[in-house]
């Protein structure tokens, strides 16, 4: 804390105005991950890892952000006028590549973005701000980073402006600049978790377009860790926008052959509201029963976005984007949200009556685990699987439940990252350290384990 207040002491010593400070957490994704965008349920639990922001208004249009990430510091500077240019309404392509030609501005486009959002959101008045971020959630590991920076921020703006903001304005305002702003094709889950956590609790969500319900207690002896594989998903990016078009893509297919126009697709994807389409716009209110018996025969294994476009022309998603000159896999992609929505629901069930049913206290943490082990095998499907987090996932396997240890599978998009694994009793968690280690010294030194 001293080595903190100093840097405050530093950074805010010429300032006049008061300074307000807030902290919002990164997140483990236990079950949920890309099903988010599908309008599935989602269990996610808030880390003790989390990012702390310290912002102060200026008098004049300076934007000034210094980052302490892992003990590395970062510096972003810029005026406002020169990142919206002549523009009198925001144009979000040219702010993006303004910030991004400017040195730290590949981190620091999520917390200019929250600026410019909120602004015109709000009609906000410009003016020039310092901000200080530092943090402990690893970035690009899929634990929410850029959502507990971006939620510590709005945060923090809000307490210095006394904005009354609904409990999830702050939410939408964060996705709203992953979105528009920094391109990225990212859902709500994050930011949501940032914004309601609970230490020690897990967290239900659902994204039709959001709802978070009353926390569930993690059980006496239960317990959900990560283990970081050090597979950055930052390189993975177009892989993972790549599978939320197929999606959405897979979705189109499913809603007019069951009745909906075209006419009916473009209106809800100009407005953003589904009420009227087929599942509520969602694939995860399909139950599997119904899609293995309606919808599955009908989808491609694979369609070129070429043939999509001449024989589907659009998706309701308003920031996919088709590439004419891509194949993309429509029935797995499709598959994974329906599925996992009901593994979710499973799983959720039995976490809320894990005192009052069964007798057999192994044999439901066996089918928790092997709802997670399912999860993790239809990222793979999906095309978002990764050797690091597939060799975590099979060590978990191959000590079992005779080691405390009942299942894993990868978070957040995929394709790298974070594996979450479940364990219980006294030597689960001594055999998830013992995995750790074995895994670290197997020439993965970038591995991190988080309680």
């Amino acid at each position: 804390m001293s080595k903190i207040a100093g840097i405050l002491k530093e950074f805010y010593a010429s300032h006049q105005q008061k300074v307000f400070q807030a902290t919002a957490p990164g997140r483990l994704d236990v079950m949920g991950g890309i099903s988010n965008y599908s309008g599935s349920l989602l269990i996610q639990k808030p880390l003790m890892e989390e990012t702390a922001a310290y912002i102060s208004y200026r008098e004049d249009l300076e934007i000034n952000i210094k980052t302490i990430i892992q003990g590395e510091t970062k510096t972003f500077t810029a005026q406002y006028d020169e990142l919206i240019g002549e523009f009198k309404v925001p144009n979000y392509d040219y702010v993006r590549k303004q910030i991004l030609n400017k040195e730290g501005g590949e981190w620091a486009i999520y917390i200019v973005g929250c600026l410019l959002i909120l602004n015109d959101t709000r009609k906000l008045k410009p003016e020039g701000i310092d901000i200080l971020l530092t943090t402990d959630v690893p970035i690009s590991r899929g634990l929410g980073s850029s959502a507990s920076l971006e939620v510590a921020v709005l945060k923090a703006i809000a307490n210095c402006l006394n904005l009354t903001m609904s409990e999830y304005e702050i939410p939408m305002i964060a996705q709203m600049a992953e979105n528009l702003v920094a391109g990225k094709a990212s859902g709500l889950m994050d930011q949501l978790v940032a914004q309601h956590s609970q230490k020690n609790k897990l967290i239900p969500i659902i994204c039709q377009p959001h709802e978070v319900f009353h926390p569930i207690d993690i059980p006496d002896q239960v317990y959900f860790v990560g283990i970081n594989s050090g597979a950055s998903q930052e390189v993975n990016q177009e892989v993972i926008a790549d599978v939320r078009t197929a999606t959405f893509m897979g979705y189109t297919i499913i809603a007019l052959n069951s009745g909906a126009t075209l006419r009916d697709l473009e209106v809800a994807k100009e407005t953003q509201n589904f009420s009227k389409l087929p599942y509520g716009g969602y694939l995860a209110n399909i139950s599997p029963s119904e899609f293995e018996k309606k919808h599955l025969p009908a989808l491609p294994d694979y369609i070129s976005g070429q043939e999509f476009m001449e024989k589907y022309k659009t998706i309701i998603d308003p920031i996919s984007f088709i590439d004419r000159d891509k194949d993309y896999l429509i029935k797995n992609t499709s598959k994974h949200p329906v599925y996992e929505n009901f593994r979710i629901k499973l799983f959720a069930q039995i976490l809320r009556n894990y005192t009052t049913e069964f007798q057999n206290y192994s044999n439901r943490l066996q089918l928790m685990g092997e709802l997670m082990y399912q999860s993790h095998q239809s990222y793979t499907d999906c095309g978002l699987g990764n050797p690091k987090t597939d060799e975590i996932v099979q060590m978990v396997r191959e000590k079992g439940d005779k080691k405390g240890l009942h299942g894993a599978r990868v978070t957040g998009n995929g394709n790298g990252g974070t594996v979450c694994i479940l364990c219980s009793g006294l030597s689960g968690p001594e055999s998830v350290q013992e995995l750790f280690r074995n895994y670290k010294d197997g020439n993965n030194p970038e591995a991190q384990f988080y309680a």
